[in-house]
């Protein structure tokens, strides 16, 4: 199915039977994700098409002709081998929880410092991209945690918050919040935490198209690979992506994996809530409407609750 990152067109009018399930299929074995390079670059044979730098494809066949490595992807498109190059999806995951606390955070900035002292402005260490970090009580300059070596800004780091569920969700109804200003998501069973993750939601103001729209929004429909794109928009920045992985729409936008980039903790997209591969894949079982055994997609009048804060 071809979707603009925006309206679930089939809008689940009727409501999927809940029988017995079956877990979506693990990434690796999913087609191979290929990014289009530095260069446009055109489709091979009848209706060529034009695919820009940091489009995604979905290469399910290869073979060589005229000396030249080619590529059939998921909608059937034959694209030069060379134009493309793999796609490295993000290794980051979130945490499973065990405990209903979440004091801890990641860091957002490759070699963030750490001071033993924000007013000296001594750096005594620094913390890769996507450390977690425990963070510990104490009285300190404004704008800093306290880590276990010293004092960390608040700017390097995601840190989770703990919400109240929003009313009508029962106790061990599972819920998503999202957190806008700190890029992260919460996975909750009624009042307890049970998953935390960072996102990347959209980078526009609110209000505007690529924003996140904050609401409560119900899960309407789930789809274990939807392709995106906006080529039918004019005037606006294009994209397209093929087979994107684990989506699940709330309306105008969706939660789903996203293989083209890895700048989770950072607004990034156009207003969908990007998800690491293995996050979203984690999430896309978690949540109802549940997947029918052999099926691929699923509507439902209302399903799992994800509040947009």
């Amino acid at each position: 199915m071809r979707k603009l990152c925006a309206v679930w067109l089939v809008a689940a009018a009727l409501a999927c039977s809940q029988s017995e399930t079956t877990a979506p299929p693990p990434l690796a074995q999913t087609p191979r994700y290929f990014i289009v390079g530095k260069n446009p670059t055109q489709t091979l044979g009848r209706n060529p098409q034009k695919l820009l730098p940091g489009f995604g494809v979905v290469v399910v066949e290869q073979w060589t002709s005229g000396g030249e490595r080619i590529g059939r992807t998921s909608l059937g498109r034959e694209v030069a081998m060379k134009d493309v190059r793999p796609a490295q999806p993000s290794r980051f995951a979130g945490v499973h929880l065990d405990e209903a606390h979440l004091d801890f955070g990641w860091v957002v900035r490759e070699g963030a410092p750490v001071f033993a002292d924000p007013a000296l402005g001594k750096i005594i260490g620094r913390k890769p991209r996507y450390a977690r970090l425990s963070l510990h009580t104490a009285n300190g300059p404004q704008g800093y945690y306290h880590v276990a070596e010293g004092w960390m800004s608040e700017a390097d780091l995601r840190v989770p918050r703990l919400a109240p569920r929003p009313a009508g969700i029962v106790d061990g109804e599972p819920w998503i919040d999202v957190d806008l200003p700190t890029q992260t998501l919460v996975a909750y069973r009624g009042d307890i935490p049970v998953f935390a993750t960072l996102v990347a939601t959209g980078v526009g103001a609110e209000g505007t198209a690529f924003a996140t729209p904050k609401g409560i929004h119900p899960i309407r429909g789930k789809l274990v690979a939807a392709t995106m794109d906006n080529l039918e928009h004019t005037g606006v920045v294009p994209y397209s992506y093929e087979e994107v992985p684990f989506t699940q729409y709330i309306g105008r936008v969706a939660l789903h994996g996203a293989f083209w980039h890895d700048q989770f903790g950072i607004p990034r997209s156009h207003g969908c809530i990007n998800l690491s591969p293995s996050d979203a894949e984690w999430l896309f079982s978690f949540t109802k409407p549940l997947l029918p055994e052999g099926e691929k997609e699923v509507s439902a009048k209302s399903g799992t609750v994800v509040r947009v804060r």
